[in-house]
């Protein structure tokens, strides 16, 4: 692997540690070693026992917003800062080159694609079914002559008697235009009249790209507030015909599927991060690596963020986000019978924390409450599915819960020491912007710094 350093000198605390990635053109930057960064790191966190602080933004220098390889075919909430898994993944310390890569929560595949990138294997998991498709249109490499193929056969092929119904999941007309949304039923079963397998995927996959800019959704917010008043007569205006943005989308997306064109897929994925089986063979999986970035409690609107594409794409459990939100950790709704007067047990630290909640908001309790013991379900699969010697790496942030910090990142780490995992680094990384990180309500504020935690299986 190409050795990248820089002669110039950073004032980060990374940077004393060790050399730094020199500023190469991006086009040209697709190896790199950071072995000597992770070493000295660790050789310092052995030494003072303390989280590091660092800057991933000048560990690896892309600026937000990158066009690298297919992390652009798609929009997500709170995606995870490419940079981290980049500088993870390429670590021999980390994983071996060929290793398998593992994260159980994999949103849409940000640590799958720098992982097959890398060199290494992947395999990924999520609860939400259109993380899994984007994931799956990102890491699946389709010949150029195949895409333009099916792309003009779409086009050719959109009907005004053939109409795909939108799954009752949300009110289609509060967020679309009558024609609009005619436009788009026409197009989606064009689509599905003319593609199939990984061509399907990736052409629906375009088709959700597209929406929110044909919505009435304000395309500030992650999660679906109708813009109203003046803003909504002027994006009306600006609304393009539904097939030119599709295509415009759909030939952006064929150009950056060719960066990967000589990379292999994932080997599979899978629904659950408290399983760690592959979805067709049924097999555990052995990870070198596992990298994840578990969601926050009831600190992120993942399922509602996703709902207008999961309404068009109908991937919501009998056409009801409740039930599809009741197969994620973290999430936010349950019944007054669920929490009211619940008793937790063992959560890992966060007991006065909870009963302190629990007073004030017995809702938010329960929903912390729930959230840490789903992680250490969680937690357990993924030390099962990790070699002996093999590493973790855990990015997650605490949050402030009924006006106080909320203290996650230690609790889960407790969590993966409890199992027999020891802690070979901790750094601490400000965050920027993650999409979503945004306060949320009167009882949860901003997560703003982000512990990056890597555990080795002894």
């Amino acid at each position: 692997m190409e050795v990248v350093e820089s002669s110039t000198t950073s004032t980060s605390s990374f940077a004393r540690t060790g050399s730094r990635p020199g500023r190469r053109d991006e086009r040209n930057r697709t190896k790199w070693d950071f072995d000597n960064h992770v070493a000295n790191l660790m050789e310092r966190y052995s030494r003072e026992g303390s989280p590091i602080e660092v800057n991933f933004r000048e560990i690896v220098p892309f600026g937000s917003g990158v066009d690298r390889a297919t992390h652009l075919v798609h929009t997500y909430p709170a995606k995870l800062l490419l940079n981290i898994p980049l500088f993870l993944c390429n670590n021999s310390i980390l994983s071996p080159k060929g290793g398998l890569v593992y994260d159980p929560f994999c949103g849409s595949g940000t640590v799958l694609v720098e992982a097959i990138l890398s060199g290494r294997a992947a395999f990924g998991a999520d609860a939400n079914p259109l993380a899994r498709l984007i994931a799956k249109a990102k890491t699946s490499p389709i010949n150029r002559i195949i895409l333009e193929s099916a792309l003009d056969e779409i086009l050719k092929s959109i009907s005004g008697r053939v109409k795909q119904a939108f799954s009752p999941v949300v009110d289609v007309e509060k967020w679309f235009l009558p024609a609009i949304a005619t436009e788009l039923s026409k197009l989606l079963a064009a689509i599905r009249r003319t593609c199939q397998g990984d061509v399907l995927n990736f052409m629906e996959v375009c088709f959700s790209a597209c929406l929110r800019q044909l919505s009435l959704a304000d395309p500030r917010l992650s999660v679906p507030v109708r813009v109203k008043g003046a803003a909504l007569t002027e994006r009306i205006k600006a609304f393009e015909k539904p097939v030119e943005i599709f295509e415009r989308y759909a030939r952006l997306n064929i150009e950056r599927l060719q960066r990967i064109r000589n990379i292999a897929p994932p080997i599979g994925f899978g629904h659950d991060a408290r399983t760690s089986h592959h979805e067709l063979a049924k097999v555990p999986i052995k990870a070198d690596l596992v990298i994840t970035s578990p969601p926050y409690a009831g600190a992120q609107k993942y399922i509602r963020s996703s709902s207008l594409s999961v309404g068009w794409l109908g991937l919501a459990p009998e056409n009801k986000l409740r039930k599809l939100e009741a197969l994620n950790i973290g999430r936010e709704h349950f019944f007054k019978a669920e929490y009211d007067g619940a008793a937790y047990g063992n959560l890992y630290g966060a007991e006065k924390e909870i009963e302190r909640i629990q007073a004030i908001y017995p809702l938010r309790a329960h929903i912390a409450a729930t959230y840490i013991l789903e992680m250490e379900q969680a937690a357990r699969s993924m030390v099962q599915s990790l070699k002996q010697g093999g590493h973790l790496a855990l990015v997650i942030g605490d949050n402030h819960v009924c006006g106080r910090p909320f203290a996650t990142s230690i609790y889960i780490k407790t969590i993966f020491e409890t199992l027999g995992l020891s802690v070979k680094l901790e750094m601490v990384d400000i965050i920027k912007s993650r999409g979503l990180m945004t306060k949320r309500n009167r009882a949860a504020t901003s997560i703003d710094r982000e512990h990056v935690i890597i555990f080795r299986k002894d």
